[in-house]
């Protein structure tokens, strides 16, 4: 038995290696949604995520790579490219059917099968004749997949029912059979059987198109059509009164490209007549001909108009009901599985939490200057703060008087100088010596939605500027007049939770960026265990740059608090900086709480078990954590859930980009 959980990394980067692309791998019974039902025991692919069973009855993993890449044949070779416009060019039988007149809107994979009487059938042989055609492609550009494909479909016909040629099912059971590679004897001679093999071995080939495999599938359906019984429980089929599959979708997503293109040409159009028009009625004015008629190029641009508007209706429609059916697309997001601490049993629960990893949208609608100047007003008092702090990291330091080990260089030298007669240099030993900072430090602060509640205390006034400050043009934040550093203008909306998180953050990163630190700053939220959201403003080995501060001006409020993934998720990147001091500081406003953060809603024990469960392994991973909070409640749960001096309750708000300096150099001085 495997599970995917053991290989979802892994089929991560090979689907990425495959692809050019990063898919999510997530188990088939995670999919869920209002419109698509996926089988547990079947593979599916949406727009960014790869949808495979939960286990395997088999102890092979590479079984899992030949259900990823088979899905992902789908989009490399074709098949989503599928229009029914095409098809019924290039199918000379598919012309003969009426076109179907529907009144929803439905993928062309759905147009083509409701041509016929029986589109259920017609649906499960063109996916039988795609799959032979896909399969055909991946062997032949892939292939050190081929002995797994064929071990893989070995596997399968051990364990799949025998079929027949006197109905639909037992028909659709032979074919499938064929495809696997094993055909039944007693069927070679049947002309059916036969029939349908050579329909089926037809699109096999790496000439063939998806239109091949779709007229494959249609003289198929010819053949099937005289075993095929109304009643339901004959056809055997899943998905009998549903034609909704994710590939339907995927295609429907596909031609809106094509909209997009139509949108542009539109675009095109519209600009090129306003420029004709313009051209025009400069000439009119030009001669004294304006007069109030409605002129041809008026009625030609408001057509266009109209027709580029629907269109963009029609794609906002369209997309609207992509995302109902398959989900949030997380193009830019990367997922990673995590344990979480049950308390209640005593255990680890493997692979429980999915984090989805993001960079921090940029807000460059946010005030940059107002920005700039809290840094500029607040980052003296703190620099001079850190300055005090001792180098952390060792270097070996040569040619010394007396040292813990010997200079093999300096000793053959001096030896050498014995030999020439010369006076030997007696500085032969090195030593390991504190010269610079060796520490990687992570901000993680919490975007609950809470942090959205207004403070009440007053704001603090910005510290002055000494007389000798002098800017230093090499700096970011000292772009702006001397005279704008000095105080803050007074923003009518009261100020946030967020806002103070916020103006701690660039405080700190500006004054790190002076020490020389290397430093990250996340952000974390979510709603649920599959979906915990870990924002990146700074990565650890990023310059502070324009786009850092508009990530940082992008944190907002957003949903639940659920710590754990979090903590797990920022010291895993801590431990891969190879700094030899990580520090990691939580900024939050409250206790841990998620919809699912334990077995009742109410329960916050749970969470707040699993987050001190999260911080002693960080502990026990050399990871030195410290927790902030604003939330004057705090010591209640903080006592349980942190070490002993390992957190901080601020009483006024505005006092944290203070508090943050003191706890940062008691961490690292």
């Amino acid at each position: 038995m495997i599970e995917l959980a053991q290989v979802e990394s892994r089929l991560a980067l090979f689907a990425e290696g495959i692809a050019g692309r990063y898919y999510h791998i997530k188990p088939s019974s995670e999919f869920a949604s209002r419109r698509l039902v996926i089988e547990p025991d079947r593979a599916a692919l949406t727009s960014d995520t790869l949808l495979l069973p939960d286990t395997l009855d088999a102890d092979d993993p590479a079984f899992y790579r030949v259900l990823a890449l088979e899905q992902l044949g789908l989009a490399e070779f074709g098949t989503l490219r599928f229009t029914v416009t095409e098809a019924r060019r290039r199918i000379t039988g598919l012309a003969c059917f009426d076109e179907p007149d529907l009144a929803v809107r439905v993928s062309d994979f759905e147009l083509f099968y409701q041509h016929v009487e029986h589109p259920t059938v017609l649906n499960r042989l063109f996916a039988l004749c795609e799959r032979a055609r896909v399969n055909a492609h991946i062997r032949h550009h892939y292939p050190g997949i081929k002995r797994h494909q064929d071990a893989y479909h070995r596997h399968l016909v051990a364990h799949m029912p025998v079929g027949d040629l006197v109905s639909v099912s037992g028909l659709l059971r032979f074919l499938n059979a064929c495809l696997l590679g094993a055909v039944p004897p007693e069927f070679e001679a049947d002309p059916v059987g036969r029939s349908l093999r050579q329909a089926l071995e037809s699109t096999a080939s790496v000439g063939a198109s998806v239109y091949d495999a779709a007229a494959a599938s249609l003289a198929c359906y010819e053949l099937c059509e005289p075993f095929i019984v109304f009643h339901e429980a004959e056809l055997h089929f899943p998905d009998a009164a549903k034609l909704d599959d994710p590939a339907h979708w995927l295609q429907r997503e596909a031609r809106l490209e094509d909209w997009h293109e139509e949108l542009r040409h539109l675009d095109n159009q519209i600009l090129a007549v306003e420029m004709i028009e313009a051209e025009n009625v400069l000439a009119a004015e030009v001669n004294n001909l304006v007069d109030g008629d409605v002129r041809p190029e008026d009625l030609h641009l408001r057509a266009l108009q109209n027709e580029r508007d629907t269109m963009a209706r029609r794609m906002d429609m369209e997309r609207s009901a992509i995302r109902d059916a398959t989900g949030k697309p997380r193009p830019r997001a990367r997922s990673y599985r995590y344990d979480e601490w049950d308390y209640l049993h005593r255990r680890y629960l493997a692979k429980w939490c999915r984090l989805f990893e993001e960079r921090l949208e940029p807000d460059f609608s946010e005030d940059l200057d107002a920005l700039k100047r809290v840094i500029i007003n607040h980052r003296p008092g703190v620099q001079r703060q850190l300055e005090n702090i001792k180098p952390l990291g060792f270097q070996r330091v040569y040619r010394v008087a007396d040292g813990d080990e010997l200079d093999f260089n300096a000793v053959i030298q001096a030896r050498q100088d014995i030999r020439a007669g010369h006076t030997p240099d007696e500085r032969v030993y090195s030593r390991r010596e504190r010269v610079r900072r060796d520490v990687c430090a992570a901000f993680l602060v919490d975007l609950s939605a809470s942090t959205d509640d207004p403070i009440d205390g007053p704001e603090s006034a910005p510290l002055p500027f000494d007389d000798d400050d002098v800017p230093n043009l090499r700096d970011p934040f000292h772009d702006e007049p001397y005279a704008s550093a000095h105080g803050l203008g007074h923003d009518p909306e009261p100020r946030r939770i967020i806002d103070v998180q916020r103006d701690a953050m660039l405080v700190m990163s500006a004054a790190l960026e002076q020490l020389g630190d290397s430093y990250g700053i996340y952000g974390f939220s979510g709603y649920g265990r599959d979906c915990v959201e870990f924002f990146v403003a700074k990565e650890p080995d990023e310059p502070f740059t324009r786009a850092t501060l508009a990530s940082i001006a992008g944190m907002k409020p957003k949903r639940s608090t659920r710590m754990g993934p979090a903590i797990r998720h920022c010291v895993t990147k801590l431990l891969r900086s190879g700094n030899a001091l990580k520090v990691l500081l939580i900024l939050s406003d409250g206790f841990p709480q998620d919809s699912d953060y334990g077995p009742e809603r109410g329960d916050h024990e749970y969470g707040l078990q699993d987050t001190a469960k999260a911080l002693a392994e960080a502990h026990d991973k050399g990871v030195e954590t410290f927790c902030v909070t604003v939330d004057r409640s705090g010591h209640d749960y903080l006592k349980r859930m942190c070490p002993d001096s390992r957190y901080m309750v601020i009483e006024e708000i505005e006092d944290l980009p203070e508090a943050l300096t003191k706890v940062y150099q008691t961490l690292t001085g």
